[in-house]
């Protein structure tokens, strides 16, 4: 499935974290690996790298040559006889233009790290990673910085969440396929939402689920992810229904629990809408958890 990754840098060693699992998702695939840096004129913290001076004799400023000795210097560490990335410096709006580079080489799949807190209100999106979450819809595998560069993320057991639409589906596939990396397995999710309903009305008017309604519910739940896993997921595929009031934190918790290595969801299932807006309970999701996530914004691939 993975033909094209692309893993955006930034210049700092917490963007860097990325590579080995974008290189090694590169070398199990087959797929090329594009290192991209984008120029910004107004960037803080101009790439410095160590033997180049920073002006030329002219007073001109050498942060594009600074940029393109990184990228070389970046793709060196991970190139082998079986990798060959390919280094490209652009120009312009970070998020917009990596959208741009993305849709011109069919990129499969965007590999980035994080920047940021965990915790289950905290945000540790970086806002390039959050801008893409909610633009692009080339899956996303994020992953938490770490205090060490580490060894590359492992796929041997991944989480999906489904909410009963095709939009959620389509995280299966790209799911399907780093799992395919370590002969992993995959395990569906459906949250029945147990929060008393309708919320619009007022706190004594409100109503929970009784337990028949509840227990009808979690049986069309249970029947609905074997037919999924039936019919989109490799075989062994596991399912497991639950209900809470608070579906993300049942996720998360969900993966904590059964220790998965990767969670993968789309940012918009039932209620899906037009606008770049992530759905309530994925962007909770993402805001909260504290392990790798593949993210995905269902649609039309080149609708970027």
């Amino acid at each position: 499935m993975f033909r094209t990754i692309l893993a955006p840098l930034d210049g700092s060693k917490v963007a860097e974290q990325a590579l080995p699992t974008a290189a090694r998702i590169a070398r199990a695939t087959g797929a090329t690996l594009h290192l991209v840096h984008v120029h910004t004129e107004d960037a803080r913290d101009p790439i410095f790298v160590n033997g180049l001076p920073v002006i030329d004799e002219h007073l001109h400023s050498l942060a594009a040559e600074h940029e393109r000795v990184y990228l070389e210097r970046v793709a060196a560490t991970v190139a082998s006889d079986d990798l060959e990335p390919m280094p490209m410096r652009l120009s312009g709006p970070v998020v917009r233009t990596l959208m741009r580079y993305a849709r011109d080489v069919n990129a499969d799949l965007i590999v980035l790290t994080t920047h940021g807190r965990s915790g289950f209100d905290r945000l540790w999106l970086g806002s390039v990673a959050e801008s893409l979450a909610r633009q692009t819809h080339v899956p996303l595998l994020l992953l938490r910085p770490s205090s060490s560069s580490g060894s590359p993320a492992r796929f041997r057991h991944i989480l999906v969440p489904l909410d009963g639409s095709p939009l959620a589906e389509e995280a299966l596939a790209p799911a399907a396929a780093l799992a395919a990396i370590d002969n992993g397995a995959l395990t569906l999710l459906r949250v029945v939402d147990t929060l008393p309903q309708p919320m619009s009305l007022p706190l004594p008017e409100r109503y929970r689920p009784d337990e028949t309604t509840l227990a009808r519910e979690e049986a069309a739940a249970s029947a609905y992810l074997q037919d999924v896993a039936a019919r989109q997921a490799p075989a062994g595929t596991r399912t497991i229904v639950s209900h809470a009031e608070q579906p993300a934190r049942a996720i998360i918790e969900t993966a904590h629990r059964l220790e998965v290595d990767l969670v993968a969801l789309t940012t918009h299932g039932r209620s899906a809408v037009r606008s770049v807006a992530i759905s309530s309970v994925a962007d909770k999701v993402l805001r909260g958890i504290d392990m790798p996530l593949l993210v995905l914004r269902p649609g039309q691939r080149h609708a970027d």
